[in-house]
């Protein structure tokens, strides 16, 4: 029997805990369906900073989860379903997308719509993605997962994930970007189906056409979940600090002068730095540059080193407000 597993909440961490618990620490065959709230969630291999715009993260208050598959940064809302396919490796050696996104091919061509596999893991619609899908093997079991843009914002998908390829270098893997477009725009004129709809339309199908039988998470599945949600997902070092080696450079035209911030980061931590402009400082900047060598690349940790000093020392006119957008 596979269990089908409905996550109740919205919560991305907690999401994607479930789905590496159950894959993980359970023997069961699985079918999960879910949605997140506005999340980034990035590819396992990629280097976080440079596939989000940092400022529109912040302003709209998305959050960044990094998951255990590969493949590119994927921008959720709840206009987006997502669904997991845990499962024996059987006799596949290598990633078999195709197999696993059959079903929604099926599920789509029972409403009326053609959607066809395409190119490494996607699904498209009249040409444009609809959904992208990723995989990770271990221990002789299979984890598929995959996105369906249902009635996403796709304008908000646009904003999220540009940024400046000339301020990030990294060897990271970067997304592809594709056309996409959403499933309720291919939808026959006649069909009163939502996000929640073609949702029990999943439910369903999994139902009567393979072994899966409604399952709840038991109260023990509940705790360790969570508990790993909040000792992974939750935290800075896996979503942003696990990402490869990179080199950032940066320039502000600030008020007081020109500052432009040269980062060489391993491991989510500052191992070189430079710092240059038309500023003017009371104190050497090499000073400032040595306090920064093995801090985090993170807000909340430059920050803390802000508040240790006097910023104005070293930028005559500036205070940390400036200096902190030299950094991302």
């Amino acid at each position: 029997m596979t269990r089908l597993i409905i996550l109740k909440t919205t919560d991305p961490q907690f999401n994607l805990a479930a789905e590496e618990y159950i894959f993980s620490q359970t023997a069961d065959s699985a079918v999960i369906l879910w949605q997140n709230k506005n999340a980034v969630i990035i590819g396992r291999n990629q280097n976080t900073l440079s596939e989000i715009n940092q400022e529109v993260i912040e302003k709209y208050g998305i959050s960044v989860v990094r998951r255990i598959t590969g493949g590119g940064a994927v921008f959720h809302d709840l206009g987006n379903i997502n669904y997991s396919i845990i499962a024996p490796q059987g006799e596949d050696e290598a990633l078999n997308f195709k197999k696993f996104a059959a079903p929604i091919v099926e599920i789509l061509s029972e409403l009326g719509v053609k959607a066809e596999f395409s190119g490494r893991n996607d699904l498209l619609i009249d040409g444009r993605k609809i959904s992208g899908n990723a995989q990770h093997i271990a221990d002789g079991r299979v984890l598929h997962h995959g996105t369906l843009l249902f009635s996403s914002d796709l304008d908000r998908v646009s904003e999220v994930l540009t940024v400046d390829p000339e301020k990030i270098r990294s060897k990271a893997i970067p997304s592809v970007r594709s056309r996409v477009s959403n499933i309720k725009n291919h939808l026959p004129a006649d069909a009163d189906l939502d996000a929640d709809g073609f949702i029990r339309l999943m439910e369903k199908y999994f139902i009567e056409n393979t072994d899966c039988e409604i399952s709840e998470l038991s109260e023990n599945e509940l705790r360790n979940i969570e508990a790993l949600a909040e000792s992974k997902y939750r935290t800075w070092q896996w979503n942003y600090g696990n990402s490869p080696k990179y080199s950032l450079c940066r320039k502000e035209y600030l008020p007081c002068g020109t500052v432009e911030v040269s980062l060489g980061v391993v491991n989510g931590k500052i191992n070189e730095a430079a710092i240059y402009g038309d500023f003017f400082s009371v104190r050497p900047k090499e000073d400032f540059v040595s306090l920064l060598i093995g801090t985090e690349h993170s807000k909340q940790a430059i920050f803390a080193l802000f508040e240790k000093i006097n910023i104005s020392d070293y930028f005559v006119g500036a205070c940390a407000d400036d200096i902190i957008k030299c950094f991302f």
